[in-house]
This record gives structure tokens, C-alpha cells and sequence, in this order.
């Protein structure tokens, strides 16, 4: 076996680094993806991690190097350019040279970045999401949906702690004639790329609610063009210009609007401007239910005048007919109860005669005037007797007469034919 040649781990890297440092020492310009910019407040120094995704996939990474020094610079040049300060999760042409250290291994030495180059990125972005939608004939499927003319009940995708949020709330909730609003909170991350995935897993857990709300409020704070470049990607777009309610966005105070504002129902700068939309809504149905209540109002006091005037005057016609009237009833009153006592009279003295009539028919008609004339009544056990069949030979029977009776027994007994 012929001897190895071994190499100390040092002299190997030194021998990495003269090589790399003589021949990559060449400055170069390198497209790349700033995942995390891993700035150090401290020091002022940042070491970015750097990527290139081919298809969602990292197909090559490497580390960056920005001194201070440079940093301070390019930060300069990226918030005259963009108004924002360089960040995570932003694509860039960066100079830098390639150097290799033993200990850190290998890295991009930034030198510079081009704000140039990430602007027209993020101007490509906004272009093909916005040519994609229209020929998807979605471009302007959110602003055809139905917005109430009272839009009370509003889904608000936004934080908590965001400024813009608390200005839209102070709005709605200060507003001085007291209209009156229902709004829930949606939390969601508003910029990079988590923006996307969270704000489009709220929009769908508003969607299952959809009847319940009558509209959704997209509520940021202010920022730069690279701040809200989450709000050109198509997917996120594609889900506002398709939600079945309208959208309403107010993500900043950018002069150019995103895709995601464009699709959507309404845009405004500001939060601030969507919670006074929302009340001019209620004003512009306010007012003029207002005035025509003022209307009715008042034609009600006319009409209650004309009535009264009416009533009035009626009442003093009326006093004078009523008068005659009551006379005319008094004098026929008067009359008919005079004829009343008359015929009243004239009926009882009639009546009182019948009665008499019907008393001395009765008397007339009195056992007693019978028996007096000669007849008699014969009883068997208290019972009268009206046929001789009745009785039988040696039964006692009773005979009542005017005066007395007598008890008899049957000797004989005969029926008298017919």
C-alpha cells in the first residue's frame, strides 16, 4: 500500500481559499433570493441567506457578507428607490466577489444591490398576475358582486396591533351620529411571504361564512413597493377577484395600486378611507330617510290643523242643528209617552175585565157550585170513580156531597151503555 499523503485540515482550506481568493477574486453580479437577511443591530453588519428556487424548490444556496459600511449604502439607495429598506424575502441582483474564509467557509461579499433590477421584478410579478386574471375573465368578478346599501356586518383581515387597524376601528367606532357596526377581527400576517398563505386560509374561513357577512375589509398599515409586493402575487389576487362577497382593501399608501387591490371590490388608500366609506354608506341612506321623515312630519301638523279647523267649524254647525234637533226629539218623546200612559191604560182596564170574566167561569166551574146543584162524587180509596165497571159487588166506597159525606157497599152494579 504506498503511503498517504495527509494534509492538515488548515493547510487544505488555505489551499481552498488561495485558490478561490486568486482566480473568483473577479467581481461579479449574481441573481439571487434574500430568504433571511439576518441584519445585526449591533454591529450593523447582515449575513444573508441566498437562494435560487427553480419551481418552489432551492436548487443552489450560498451566504452573503454585508459590512456596515455597505450596508448603510445600499439601504439608502433601496428606500430612495422603493421606499423601503432592503428585507427578507426580496429578489435582487447583488455585485459581490466570492471569497472563501477556513473557519466561515465560503461567501458572496456584497458589495452592492441593485434596487433597479428588484423594482422591475416586482413590475414583471404585477403584469403577468394582472394579464393571467384577465384571461381568466376574473378580473373583475369581486366588483360584481352585491354590496347592501347598509353594509353593517364586515370581516376584517388585519392585526390587532397594526396602526392601520386601530385607525379604522377609532373611525367606525367614533363616528359621530352613532351608526352602528358588527366587524371580527380575521388575524393574519399582512406582508412577505407569509402573507399570501395566511390572508388566503382566512379568506376561505370567511368564505364558509359568506351569508353571515356583507363584506371583507383587507385592513395595513403604510409601506413600500417591496412590502407589499405579497399583494401582486396572483394566487392571493385570484382568491379576492373570486370571493363571493366584495373585498374591500386599504393595505397602505402606495402611489401604484397591487393586483390585489385592483380586483377587488373597492380600494382606498387607507384604512382610515374604508371605515369612511362604510359610514358614508350609512349617510347616504340616513339622510334622506331623514328628510322625508321630516316631510311626513310636518304634512302630518298640516293635516292635523286642516282637521282640527275642519272639526271646529263642524262642531259650531252642529251645536245649532243639534239644538233643533234635541227640541224636535223632546216635543215627540214628550208625545209618545203621553200615548203610552193612554193605551197603557186602556189595555189594563181590558185585561182586568178578562179576568174577571175568567174568574167567574172558574168559580162557575168550582166543585163545590157542582156538589151545591145536587151532584155527588163516590171515591174507593181516595180514588174517584167515573165507571161502574170499576167496582165490585160488596166493596165500600165513599160519597162526598154538598154537605157530608157517606160510606156505601156495592149491592148491585150495571153499566150504562152506549
Amino acid at each position: 500500500m504506498p503511503n498517504k499523503r495527509i494534509f492538515a485540515l488548515s493547510k487544505l482550506t488555505e489551499a481552498i481559499e488561495k485558490v478561490i481568493n486568486t482566480h473568483c477574486s473577479k467581481i461579479v453580479w449574481v441573481k439571487a433570493e434574500i430568504v433571511k437577511l439576518n441584519y445585526y443591530q449591533g454591529t450593523g453588519h447582515c449575513y444573508p441567506d441566498l437562494v435560487e428556487k427553480k419551481n418552489g424548490k432551492i436548487i443552489a444556496e450560498l451566504r452573503g457578507n454585508i459590512w456596515k459600511s455597505n450596508f448603510d449604502l445600499i439601504n439608502e439607495k433601496f428606500r430612495s428607490v422603493l421606499q423601503e429598506d432592503l428585507n427578507d424575502d426580496m429578489t435582487v441582483v447583488i455585485q459581490a466577489t466570492v471569497t472563501y474564509h477556513p473557519v466561515y467557509g465560503l461567501a458572496l461579499n456584497i458589495l452592492d444591490i441593485d434596487p433597479e433590477y428588484t423594482l422591475g421584478e416586482l413590475a414583471k410579478q404585477k403584469a403577468d398576475a394582472i394579464k393571467k386574471l384577465k384571461e381568466e375573465n376574473l378580473f373583475f368578478a369581486n366588483k360584481e358582486t352585491f354590496l347592501p346599501r347598509l353594509p353593517k356586518t364586515i370581516a376584517v383581515i388585519s392585526v390587532n396591533s397594526s396602526k392601520g387597524y386601530q385607525d379604522f376601528m377609532n373611525v367606525i367606532e367614533e363616528n359621530p351620529w352613532g351608526y352602528k357596526f358588527h366587524q371580527l377581527l380575521f388575524p393574519a400576517v399582512l406582508q412577505g411571504e407569509r402573507a399570501v398563505s395566511t390572508i388566503i386560509s382566512k379568506l376561505k374561513r370567511i368564505k364558509k361564512h359568506a351569508k353571515v357577512f356583507d363584506a371583507v375589509a383587507i385592513v395595513r398599515g403604510g409601506g413600500g413597493d417591496i412590502g407589499l409586493s405579497c399583494y401582486d402575487n396572483y394566487v392571493l389576487a385570484k382568491a379576492i377577484a373570486s370571493f363571493p362577497i366584495p373585498v374591500l382593501t386599504g393595505i397602505g399608501h402606495s402611489t401604484n395600486e397591487t393586483v390585489s387591490e385592483l380586483v377587488s371590490y373597492k380600494s382606498f388608500i387607507t384604512p382610515t378611507k374604508i371605515a369612511e366609506f362604510l359610514l358614508q354608506e350609512f349617510h347616504n341612506f340616513s339622510m334622506p330617510l331623514k328628510e322625508n321623515l321630516e316631510k311626513i312630519k310636518a304634512g302630518t301638523n298640516l293635516l292635523f290643523e286642516r282637521q282640527e279647523k275642519a272639526v271646529s267649524e263642524a262642531s259650531r254647525s252642529f251645536g245649532f242643528l243639534s239644538n233643533r234637533i234635541i227640541d224636535r226629539s223632546t216635543n215627540r218623546l214628550e208625545h209618545l209617552e203621553n200615548s203610552l200612559v193612554i193605551e197603557s191604560r186602556a189595555i189594563l182596564r181590558d185585561e182586568e175585565n178578562n179576568l174577571k170574566n175568567l174568574s167567574k167561569n172558574i168559580e162557575l166551574l168550582s166543585p163545590k157550585n157542582i156538589l151545591k146543584r145536587g151532584y155527588s162524587i163516590t171515591r174507593k180509596d181516595g180514588r174517584i170513580i167515573k165507571d161502574s165497571s170499576e167496582l165490585e159487588l160488596g166493596e165500600l166506597v165513599e160519597t162526598e156531597f154538598f154537605k157530608g159525606k157517606a160510606t156505601s157497599r156495592i149491592e148491585t152494579s150495571a153499566t150504562k151503555k152506549e
